[in-house]
């Protein structure tokens, strides 16, 4: 994107988080600016999950943005400098993931190069001096120094705003720990909701995590909300479920929630 058009994204952000919001559909549009802003490959905001109480450091991407659907496994995208900038609270990253002169993170390199990439940046997404997540932006080509590193560490400043506040007005005190378990289990729900979405309707993962999109903004709820929905009533009888009216649009559409006359 242009600067201006950077400008626009965030103006945006902010004024979805100066409302109530669906916390996975900011972070979903995170991803997606900052794959736009650096003419990326792929984005992702990926945080730290502790509720392993194993001792293991894990981490889950809750948002992606890829241009295109892919066969190539993901992995790569919660370790090598992602799990770095998270764990350190730093920005992470490797101009180019062919330089055989870089010796950091071999199996991440190997596994990112597999997929065709070529640059990464890692952004903490970092929360009263404690970092708990990142967002990670690879490239196709090797990183140079044309793009706009400082839009990359704004998104993940709004990113970790998001989750340090909680979804609804009423509930802007609550714990972030709590908030980000939520988002890890809203994110569980909305992947639940996207798989039942492609297989009943034939089609692949991208479309239907488009078209469970769609269906949630005629239904007039969130993307998590509606997601929800669609997964208890799959669970409640799967053998019916290929009729049920929240795989359509309402058959009359609802008037728009605000109109300025």
């Amino acid at each position: 994107m242009t600067p201006q058009r950077d400008q626009l994204a965030i103006a945006a952000l902010t004024a979805m988080l100066a409302d109530e919001f669906d916390l996975p559909t900011v972070l979903d549009t995170v991803a997606h600016d900052a794959r736009a802003s650096f003419d990326a490959a792929s984005a992702a905001v990926a945080l730290l999950d502790v509720r392993d109480r194993s001792g293991d450091l894990g981490m889950q991407v809750v948002a992606e943005a890829l241009p295109q659907s892919t066969d190539s496994d993901l992995g790569f995208l919660t370790a090598g400098p992602a799990l770095a900038s998270a764990r350190d609270g730093a920005v992470s990253m490797v101009a180019d993931l062919a330089d055989a002169s870089d010796t950091r993170w071999p199996s991440y390199r190997r596994d990112a190069l597999r997929a065709g990439m070529r640059g990464v940046r890692a952004f903490p997404l970092v929360l009263l001096g404690s970092s708990v997540g990142t967002l990670v932006v690879h490239t196709g080509d090797p990183w140079g120094t044309q793009r706009p590193n400082a839009i990359g560490q704004t998104l993940a400043n709004l990113a970790a705003i998001a989750i340090s506040i909680a979804p609804h007005l009423s509930q802007r005190r609550g714990d972030t720990q709590d908030t980000i378990d939520s988002v890890l289990q809203g994110t569980v729900t909305i992947a639940t909701a996207t798989g039942v979405v492609a297989e009943l309707a034939d089609l692949d993962v991208t479309q239907a995590r488009l078209h469970l999109h769609r269906l949630a903004r005629t239904h007039q709820a969130t993307v998590g909300s509606y997601a929800e929905r669609i997964v208890t009533a799959y669970n409640s009888d799967p053998a019916q479920f290929a009729t049920s009216e929240l795989l359509a649009p309402p058959d009359v559409l609802p008037p728009p929630p605000h109109i300025n006359l």
